[in-house]
């Protein structure tokens, strides 16, 4: 019985890997969809006002509209679940101490947080993916791992999970999400380990040591099979969603 359980608290954490770098390629991929989106109509229009065809000014009005739409949506997402403001982290280090927030590792603040963040990055205001997907990741970790979702109303407790619905369970496998976010975050597995480590959880062991590395292995390992189709992502060399973005010599060469 012990090693059945033990065999599926790592299909879980693979789960989770999975699921969390899944996520990040969502986000990066509809965030660069977006400002590549905004910016093409603003050239054109640029190239448009310098042939005479467009009235002067009108390119920096569309500029403003789009980064006014994205900021409204963003902020909507925020309206619709005030705990999906901000990176999260600080919540998260406060569960994994043993303080439980009300509706912080629900669906609901998983999507309202991934759109927000998706369209607040896309407006260009001064805000990363990267915290937020720590949070993110430790969402799914609390989803996947209790087998249930009070927001989309399922529940397999007679099933396969009925064995971790307690918090010390739930809180390892929350430390395992919060690892592989900082993996998907910037494509540093043992980081995520040791920000779980050190700066999150306060109970510790070997095995969930062990478990958190696994889970950020599996979520890089996720982003590149991902990001190296060149065909799907437009740049295959990207392996995080932390980018400085491409560098160009003067001959104008990518490097």
């Amino acid at each position: 019985m012990n090693k059945k359980r033990a065999a599926k608290r790592w299909i879980l954490t693979f789960i989770i890997g999975a699921l969390t770098g899944c996520l990040g390629i969502i986000v990066t991929f509809f965030t660069k969809t977006l400002v590549n989106m905004k910016f093409s109509t603003v050239y054109d229009l640029i190239e448009q006002e310098k042939a005479g065809t467009a009235a002067t000014g009108s390119a920096f009005l569309v500029f403003v509209l789009f980064n006014l739409l994205y900021v409204s949506i963003a902020w909507a997402m925020v309206f619709l679940e005030p705990l999906a403001a901000g990176s999260g982290i600080p919540e998260i280090k406060c569960f994994l101490n043993g303080l439980n927030i009300p509706r912080i590792v629900r669906v609901k603040t998983l999507l309202c947080k991934a759109f927000g963040v998706t369209f607040s990055v896309a407006a260009g205001l001064p805000v990363g993916k990267e915290g937020p997907m720590i949070h993110s990741g430790s969402v799914i970790a609390a989803g996947v791992s209790q087998g249930k979702s009070n927001t989309l109303g399922f529940d397999t407790s007679f099933a396969r999970f009925e064995d971790f619905r307690n918090d010390r369970e739930k809180r390892d496998f929350v430390a395992c999400g919060a690892a592989s976010g900082v993996s998907a975050a910037f494509g540093a597995p043992i980081g995520g380990v040791l920000f779980s480590l050190e700066e999150g959880a306060s109970f510790w062991s070997t095995r969930l040591t062990w478990r958190c590395f696994f889970c950020a292995m599996t979520t890089l390992f996720i982003a590149y099979v991902v990001r190296t189709w060149e065909t799907f992502w437009g740049q295959a060399d990207a392996t995080a969603m932390f980018s400085f973005g491409k560098f160009y010599s003067l001959n104008g060469e990518g490097m």
